[in-house]
């Protein structure tokens, strides 16, 4: 039996001249194939308005009002990371419709990039080097570094913030909040590609690192840089330049 359907303007005549001819509403629900409610519908209207037109349906006022979506957007601009829940608790509504909203309005629920915290001094930094050895030849050179990867305890973090602006600052997350360490690695690289990939267990000292350079790093360097044909080349610790 049809329950949600909109009934034609003769379907409509037909509940009422099925009741004029004695049926009750039962009888029509079965005779046309369509719910009590619907039968109950009509006639009420047809008795109580005298007419079969349906009503015109009002269109409901929105909840995200033109001021409140300017308010979402001046906040998503300055504080991306703001959760949707606080705007659905302050507006009565629910998340998906604050997420809708922001949607309409252009802001994107994206994932943020990670970087690691500079200081101005780091920037600095990195600028120097990089004009000091602009026009250096870098074929020879062996770069190594030590990193720790943590588990983070906040979770996967979104936030919303419009198009192409995935690098401003505000909109990367700091991949220096504190976690508990998981392994600690260490490895080089150059420009013929990567080198050696070494785990380190517990945490680095000067004898582990030296052990590192000795042991790991140049036997496997001069498998790619041969001393016969390279029997100078260049070293350089990634923490130097940050």
């Amino acid at each position: 039996m049809s329950q949600h359907r909109n009934l034609s303007v003769v379907e409509r005549s037909s509940i009422i001249n099925l009741r004029d001819s004695g049926l009750n509403i039962s009888e029509i629900s079965r005779e046309l194939n369509m719910s009590r409610n619907t039968v109950k519908l009509w006639l009420r209207r047809f008795d109580s308005e005298g007419s079969l037109e349906r009503m015109p349906r009002m269109p409901q006022p929105s909840i995200l009002t033109q001021e409140r979506v300017q308010r979402m957007v001046s906040v998503y601009e300055q504080h991306p990371f703001t959760p949707t829940r606080l705007f659905a608790e302050e507006f009565d509504c629910t998340a998906q419709t604050i997420r809708n909203g922001l949607r309409r309005a252009g802001i994107r629920n994206r994932k943020p990039a990670k970087k690691i915290l500079l200081t101005e001094a780091h920037k600095t930094a990195r600028v120097r080097f990089a004009r000091d050895y602009r026009d250096f030849d870098f074929s020879r050179v062996i770069f190594t570094d030590e990193k720790s990867f943590k588990s983070s305890q906040i979770g996967r973090r979104h936030l919303w913030r419009v198009n192409n602006t995935r690098y401003e600052p505000r909109n990367v997350l700091p991949n220096n909040e504190s976690g508990r360490v998981v392994v600690n690695m260490w490895a080089w690289m150059s420009a013929a590609g990567p080198g050696e990939l070494v785990y380190i267990p517990g945490r680095a000292t000067g004898a582990t690192y030296l052990e590192l350079l000795q042991d790991t790093m140049l036997p496997t360097v001069r498998v790619v840089y041969p001393e016969a044909e390279h029997p100078e080349i260049t070293f350089i610790q990634i923490f130097l330049l940050t």
